[in-house]
């Protein structure tokens, strides 16, 4: 009888310890994703409202693409981008453009990196025409992060780095992030 109290006890504890563990793990794996954009732009979007999101990070490695399209309610967000030396007014570099739209000439057929399941016919980002841009090359050998010059770069084995377009005419920030 005593063995069975024991015994029942520590079933208790263990699933008690077990669901404490699950919730822990749960914080750390997803977190909250307006603060973690947050940290990443040193820009407030605890306002925001959280328009389209997609995730598909999980895979080998870690490897995955983030897409998170935020609402603000007025432009307060702009002014404090427009002063930051972090972001660049737009339009994109040619090879920022290609990574987020693709590129289709007589010279280059490079579909867009920044996609929901292979879909190439549908990049998340929109074309922004008023705005501006955040770039950080996160790859392990970018001697400049903040330089995308050498992003598709043949040598690279993988691309890892962070884009982000803050459109101007309708408050909404586009955040993205590769990881190959």
């Amino acid at each position: 009888m005593i063995v069975m109290k024991i015994h029942k006890s520590c079933q208790i504890v263990c699933l008690l310890l077990a669901a404490l563990m699950a919730s822990a793990l749960a914080g750390c794996v997803g977190g909250d994703v307006k603060s973690g954009i947050s940290k990443r732009l040193s820009l407030d979007c605890s306002s925001a409202e959280i328009m389209q999101s997609y995730d598909s990070h999980g895979g080998f490695l870690g490897d995955g693409t983030s897409f998170y399209a935020l609402q603000f309610s007025d432009s307060s967000q702009a002014e404090r981008i427009s002063t930051s030396g972090d972001w660049k007014p737009l339009p994109l570099t040619d090879t920022l453009k290609a990574v987020a739209w693709g590129e289709q000439d007589d010279e280059h057929d490079f579909a867009p990196m920044i996609i929901k399941d292979n879909d190439w016919d549908h990049p998340l980002i929109p074309k922004v025409e008023n705005g501006y841009y955040f770039f950080l090359d996160r790859h392990s050998n970018a001697t400049d992060p903040k330089d995308d010059s050498m992003l598709l770069d043949e040598s690279r084995p993988s691309y890892n780095f962070t884009l982000a377009i803050y459109d101007t005419d309708s408050d909404i920030l586009y955040y993205s992030q590769v990881d190959t």
